[in-house]
């Protein structure tokens, strides 16, 4: 992000302020006869909520030290067009805010995908013909027609599909809740969110997670189901 800052002097002068990451430090194209003022905000996962005050103070402080350094200034106490100043900082701190935000977010993501992952146990399709015994030479047929049907979900991993052995039975066949539940979220929910969904405790199900109890709890699985599509919580 990029703010500029027009300065009152002997000139009128527009001051970049720029919030950028260690790397694009590094590469900054810089002028040999041009100064730079570097404010070091911290890593991202150590902010605290109170840091967009603390940026603004430091930010304002920092400007009103190099205007105080500017010799056309000093005659004169050429005053800065404080509106435009407070603007830039503002923005400056916002454009930080949000790529702070985004990265707690993608974090967080990446922590619940593994998390999901995990405590899993996921087939590649080979895997599940496998096991399933189907006898197409395409061992991508069967589940293929599984998935198609919606009787089934899977994630996408490295460019393979990944079918979760908990949504079958014990002759690996798909456990038939599993297709009423897929039914019933639709277009809701992606296949990672159907994963979360069963792999999450859930308030309906006394704090199981879905998953665990499809075999022996079908009907309050579905009933969970219904209760989030109509606007209820879970966890």
């Amino acid at each position: 992000m990029v703010a500029k800052v027009n300065i009152v002097g002997r000139e009128n002068r527009s001051y970049e302020i720029r919030t950028l990451s260690g790397d694009e430090l590094h590469n900054l194209n810089t002028h040999a006869d041009s100064e730079y003022l570097v404010i070091d905000l911290g890593k991202v996962k150590d902010r605290r909520a109170d840091f967009n005050k603390t940026v603004q103070v430091a930010m304002s402080a920092a400007m009103s030290a190099v205007l105080a350094s500017m010799p056309e200034f000093a005659p004169r106490k050429r005053k800065v067009k404080e509106a435009s100043l407070s603007q830039a900082v503002n923005e400056a701190t916002d454009a930080t805010d949000k790529q702070a935000r985004a990265a707690r977010n993608a974090l967080r993501r990446e922590q619940l995908n593994a998390r999901i992952l995990t405590d899993s146990v996921w087939l590649t399709a080979r895997e599940l013909s496998e096991k399933a015994s189907f006898k197409n030479t395409n061992p991508s047929a069967g589940p293929n027609r599984w998935k198609a049907a919606g009787t089934i979900f899977a994630l996408q991993l490295n460019g393979k599909d990944k079918y979760p052995q908990y949504a079958l039975d014990e002759g690996f066949r798909p456990i038939p809740v599993v297709k009423q539940v897929i039914a019933l979220f639709g277009e809701k929910k992606t296949p990672w969110g159907l994963a979360i969904w069963f792999g999450s405790e859930n308030s309906w199900l006394a704090g199981k997670k879905p998953k665990d109890v499809l075999a022996t709890m079908p009907k309050q699985v579905l009933l969970a189901a219904q209760a989030e599509v109509e606007g209820g919580t879970h966890g």
